[in-house]
């Protein structure tokens, strides 16, 4: 491919995807039409068949972007140097203010697509294994510095950090939220009320342990 056209085929499948996650979840994955995705991204069907020849692959790169995000979210955030706490705190404000992504999360989790995706199963668990290793890493650190509790389980809390923005992720993208916490005042509580429970615990006075 000539290297002059890759600016303008990267916004092409990003249009496709994003018309993609409108159309089938406005209609179904199964009776989506991959004409109606054509039209609403703006392309002709030849241009789409170029990019995804079958509805099979236009879901299968709708979850390759929503890996794709949730990698690009962790490396961003937590693979940098500085404060374990500031690290924790970007990925759970940018995990739960980003809606951009939040169409497609509705269509990967949807239980239609599950069969489908089963093959693209082992690129989603190896997504997640990465960014334990990452909140691990960020822990295991924030420890030695003494900047969070010494006692603190690691790997325990590297899971219940991943389960919490995952299922919080789950509940935004779906089309009747139990709980809505995209406003900013929920987000800042819900990041002060973890960083306060990692925390590096000061010691109790002798009456507070009565």
């Amino acid at each position: 491919m000539d290297a002059r056209s890759e600016p303008q085929e990267a916004p092409t499948r990003e249009r496709i995807l994003a018309a993609a996650a409108e159309c089938f979840a406005k209609g179904g994955y199964q009776r989506a039409r991959m004409v109606a995705v054509a039209e609403r991204a703006g392309v002709s069907r030849a241009g789409l068949y170029l990019h995804f020849p079958t509805k099979e692959a236009l879901l299968a790169g709708l979850n390759e972007s929503v890996i794709d995000e949730w990698r690009a979210l962790s490396e961003r955030t937590l693979a940098r140097d500085g404060s374990a706490l500031d690290a924790i705190a970007s990925w759970l404000r940018e995990g739960l203010s980003s809606e951009a992504h939040l169409a497609a999360v509705r269509i990967v989790i949807a239980d239609e697509t599950q069969e489908a995706l089963l093959l693209d199963r082992a690129s989603t668990e190896e997504s997640l294994e990465q960014t334990l290793r990452l909140l691990a890493s960020v822990l295991r650190s924030g420890v030695r510095r003494g900047e969070l509790a010494r006692d603190l389980d690691v790997g325990a809390t590297a899971r219940s950090l991943q389960a919490l923005l995952l299922g919080l992720l789950r509940n935004h993208a779906s089309e009747r939220p139990l709980v809505d916490l995209r406003d900013r005042r929920h987000v800042e509580a819900l990041v002060a009320m973890v960083l306060r429970g990692i925390g590096r615990r000061r010691t109790a006075h002798p009456e507070e342990k009565r």
